[in-house]
């Protein structure tokens, strides 16, 4: 769960909120993009209109389980759920994914059909990268290799907090620690403190109900770590934020050890 729950500074009091960034294009994702700007220029020329954008509806699938995974995705615009179905038929929530973010390198690199699906939890458009220029940037760009070999490395921590001691939290640590993963860089590459995600989507990603997350976000708002308003949530202290989600799972880690003795 540390890797989620990564201290950030507080920002200044009299910090103004963010304003909600423009939505970005293709063009500006992948110049926004870490691993693009690491590929020599024939690189970046070569793999850029390669790129296919698509339009996903709310409520759609951008990759489902069972499909065997054709292509690598970048978020454009919108938001986007991760889940899992678990041995037990529940389905478990992974997290939410933010304009900026690159996913489904896993499913390319193990070639057999997804476990989990990507949601839209509204319209949302995604970069599709087909699997033969994937396969073919990641043989010959040793800079692209590294990028995609820490993006599993770090996502593999990041699904076994999700699954392991966070299923453990109650309500109000449960969207306190989804507001650390929608801040993680996986999720949030950008670095972006004012989330563009409504309460309701951020119920969803929670798994928890809408006026359960509403309290948690007025306990917070209070306390002045974040603030609330129309197009998103403004992260004030994450900081304050992760130390919460991180003595709820001390407790619920007690509380579970209590039962099993």
């Amino acid at each position: 769960m540390d890797t989620l729950l990564r201290a950030t500074p507080r920002l200044p009091a009299e910090a103004a909120p963010a304003p909600e960034p423009s939505r970005l294009d293709l063009p500006a994702l992948l110049a926004r993009s870490g691993w693009y700007h690491a590929l020599p220029p024939e690189a970046r020329d070569w793999v850029a209109p390669r790129f296919v954008e698509r339009f996903v509806p709310r409520g759609q699938l951008v990759g489902g389980r069972g499909e065997i995974p054709s292509c690598w995705f970048g978020l454009v615009d919108g938001v986007l759920k991760s889940s899992v179905l678990a041995a037990d038929g529940r389905v478990s929530n992974l997290g939410g994914i933010l304009p900026g973010a690159w996913f489904g390198e896993g499913g390319l690199l193990r070639a057999r059909p997804r476990h989990g699906d990507y949601v839209a939890l509204r319209d949302s458009r995604v970069a599709e990268l087909p699997l033969d220029d994937f396969s073919h940037l990641l043989q010959s760009q040793p800079a692209f290799k590294d990028f995609v070999l820490m993006q599993v490395t770090e996502r593999l921590h990041y699904f076994m907090d999700q699954l392991g001691e966070a299923r453990l939290l109650r309500a109000p640590a449960q969207v306190a620690y989804t507001l650390c993963g929608l801040a993680h860089p996986l999720n949030n590459p950008l670095g972006l403190r004012h989330l563009p995600i409504s309460q309701d989507e951020l119920a969803a990603i929670a798994g928890v109900s809408r006026q359960r997350c509403n309290q948690a976000l007025a306990h917070m708002r209070a306390a002045g770590w974040l603030q609330t308003g129309y197009g998103g949530l403004t992260l004030l202290d994450l900081g304050a934020i992760a130390t919460m989600a991180r003595d709820a799972r001390g407790a619920a880690a007690g509380d579970l050890h209590r039962v099993l003795r």
